[in-house]
């Protein structure tokens, strides 16, 4: 096979005063290569594209599993807070706006004569993306049980035992952790 001027041009450029290859050179060439620059340069970004790819992926799963552990110590909170009021409990994980949000749905059911006690059992996470390592959207199936009394008394007005709804969270990261910043059920 004819030598191309590509190498022709390293073989000229690594060639001692004596003709022969310098010896730091010999080591990195040794023959002429064929011209398959753009092929090595195509394999190269594709593995370093899979490399970030797949540290990508990894982070996720992490992510996912730390906002799905959060719900989970999150969502019987959510419950004693409307049972009783009070939505401090929530604080640890959800922003401000959303605790405002969740204290003008409690006032709204008092304003009406209702009084909600809800029992979370389980979620399963439908589906889960996060951004910039700060930001993420999650979608969740969570099953619940939903009484609904009349205010001050022990009047079961309204029941629905594992009632199974899909909701829909915005998150923001706080450190180690996520913070809910809007959650929505689905109609």
């Amino acid at each position: 096979m004819a030598e191309n001027a590509a190498a022709a041009a390293v073989r000229a450029a690594v060639t001692g005063v004596d003709g022969e290859p310098m010896a730091s050179i010999a080591l990195l060439y040794t023959a002429p290569v064929p011209n398959r620059a753009p092929t090595l340069i195509t394999l190269l970004l594709a593995f370093a594209l899979a490399a970030v790819g797949c540290g990508g992926v990894e982070r996720q799963l992490v992510d996912t599993a730390s906002m799905t552990a959060m719900l989970e110590t999150a969502m019987p909170l959510l419950a004693q807070a409307y049972a009783d009021g009070n939505v401090e409990v929530l604080r640890p994980y959800a922003a401000e706006r959303e605790l405002a949000r969740i204290t003008n749905l409690i006032g709204d059911l008092a304003r009406s004569g209702r009084h909600l006690v809800p029992t979370f059992h389980h979620l399963t996470v439908e589906d889960s993306r996060t951004w910039n390592n700060s930001s993420a959207y999650m979608t969740t199936v969570e099953v619940w049980d939903i009484r609904l009394y009349a205010l001050g008394r022990d009047d079961l007005l309204a029941e629905e035992i594992g009632k199974s709804q899909r909701v829909k969270y915005q998150m923001m990261r706080d450190g180690d952790s996520w913070r809910i910043l809007y959650r929505a059920i689905e109609q």
